[in-house]
């Protein structure tokens, strides 16, 4: 059956006003609240309607490739940037002791989960990473590394060459092995045990059969032999251990036949180790200014993955190398956000951004979800090439706290209807998810609008639209969006484990 879905874009709307957070204060530095744009009911024009025509899968999981962010080249060509699975510092530097896969979590408070492993040179420790569920500081759990002694069940009678008892943990972190005086764990087979776990403290686990050679990798579940290795990292090279994983990182692909092929994908943004993007390089937005494209994406330095921030990366090519915004320029070891998010303890924060550049001003929008779920907006003069140091925060652009599980919004600016467009996914991950539209006149205050109906992928989220490099659409050329989506058999979206969909629009008058 052919997908398609219409929506109609009002030519002219009311404009809903909105109290400015602070006028022209810095966005790091959100002054008060902002009053919700007020429930209008969409109204209607038939100047234009956008229909998405048949799609097909660019992505196949595997894990997830999401928010696409996409520019459309003058020559037609299209450059588009994904949120792609992370990986690990150890793993970059060449040192893996897992091979990819879907990981599952195995609950360390009803079993323990053990492997045995061997290596040929000296190392200063290993990581594990381990989830509680959401939870945080509240669940411990204990961890052993014993040298192979024959058999599993002699090994763990016997002396341990290393132990710890690991408390208040936090969601997805990573506990470690190293000994106290840094010296190295000689080569040899080795066994780590992880167990006597809280009700909710756990460790990840690849159940596929581990691929590393020279190591000789067998994992244990309550002393039986199994498939698969929990997730670990081998350390070799930093007496102070390794950071650990970064859960996101960037990757990019380029088409030249409107999507149906791509060149082969390539990760071009990654954490920087040590500094306060090292967990996670997320949700790019990208914009070109002059010579040089923008990439804007989500970190923190939350271990749980909460309280984010928006960073901010340039460079000359689509793929890179990128210098990271540093506080007061581009580039160095220091690397800073462009919004700090300064909300509650415990919410998600700020972050997923777009932009759009309009008479030499930079529209900069990103979600900000304290205690409500919304899109922010500030803006910076365009030629200003330490623009980031002169955002003014201009309020709340979209409320979307009404909204049951919307998440973020990408905007566009369409020239021919004189309309800022932002779209986003509601009831995302779930069978009745959808998509929602939202117009501004100003770019400051946007209206509500209809949903996109259609026959969508079922549990859609987090969606990308095409426009220029600018973030103008234009209504001569063909348009796209993207989105990740996918459930299981019994309704339900499994974690990471989406396809990624790729629809190009029809433009009529």
């Amino acid at each position: 059956m052919k997908k398609t879905f219409s929506f109609i874009l009002a030519s002219a709307i009311a404009i809903l006003t909105v109290v400015s957070c602070g006028g022209g204060d810095s966005p790091k530095e959100p002054q008060g609240g902002t009053t919700p744009p007020k429930e209008v009911e969409p109204t209607q024009d038939k100047e234009y309607s956008f229909t998405a025509q048949s799609g097909w899968d660019i992505y196949q999981a595997g894990t997830y490739r999401y928010g696409p962010s996409i520019i459309i080249n003058d020559d037609g060509s299209i450059d588009a940037w994904f949120a792609a699975a992370g990986s690990t510092f150890a793993a970059d530097a060449g040192e893996v002791f897992y091979q990819g896969g879907n990981t599952i979590p195995i609950n360390l408070g009803s079993t323990d989960v053990a492997v045995a492993f061997t290596i040929d040179k000296p190392m200063y420790g290993l990581q594990a990473c381990c989830p509680t569920w959401s939870t945080h500081g509240t669940e411990s759990m204990t961890m052993w590394l014993f040298l192979w002694d024959t058999d599993y069940r002699k090994t763990v009678t016997g002396t341990p060459v290393f132990m710890n008892r690991y408390e208040k943990m936090e969601d997805n972190a990573w506990f470690e092995i190293v000994k106290e005086d840094g010296t190295k764990f000689e080569p040899g087979r080795y066994l780590l045990l992880l167990g006597e776990g809280s009700s909710k403290a756990g460790v990840w686990f690849y159940p596929e059969v581990a691929s590393l050679a020279g190591r000789d990798i067998q994992a244990y579940q309550s002393g039986s032999p199994c498939s698969g290795t929990p997730q670990v990292i081998l350390n070799y090279d930093s007496p102070g251990g390794l950071t650990g994983s970064y859960w996101d990182q960037v990757s990019y692909q380029h088409s030249t036949d409107g999507g149906r092929t791509w060149t082969k994908e390539e990760m071009v943004l990654k954490p920087t180790r040590g500094t306060r993007d090292e967990l996670s390089c997320c949700d790019p937005g990208v914009i070109k200014i002059g010579d040089y494209y923008y990439l804007g994406y989500t970190s923190t330095e939350h271990t749980g993955g909460l309280e984010n921030h928006l960073f901010m990366a340039r460079g000359k090519s689509p793929k890179g190398p990128w210098e990271k915004w540093n506080g007061e320029g581009w580039g160095g070891e220091k690397v800073e956000p462009v919004v700090t998010y300064s909300g509650a303890k415990g919410q998600w924060g700020v972050g997923e951004p777009s932009m759009v550049v309009l008479d030499g001003t930079l529209y900069l929008y990103y979600s900000w979800n304290d205690n409500s779920t919304t899109t922010r907006v500030a803006t910076a003069p365009a030629d200003d090439p330490l623009w980031p140091a002169k955002l003014s925060l201009k309020g709340t652009a979209i409320d979307k706290s009404g909204i049951r599980a919307a998440d973020h919004s990408d905007v566009k600016y369409c020239d021919a209807m004189k309309q800022f467009i932002a779209v986003h996914t509601a009831e995302r991950m779930t069978s009745g998810s959808y998509i929602q539209i939202w117009t501004s006149s100003d770019g400051l205050s946007f209206q509500k609008k209809s949903r996109l109906t259609g026959n969508l992928g079922k549990g859609l989220h987090n969606i990308g639209i095409s426009g220029d490099p600018l973030g103008h659409i234009d209504v001569e050329k063909q348009q796209y969006i993207g989105y990740a989506y996918g459930l299981d058999a019994s309704g339900n979206s499994s974690w990471g484990k989406w396809n990624t969909m790729w629809n190009p629009l029809k433009i009529s008058k």
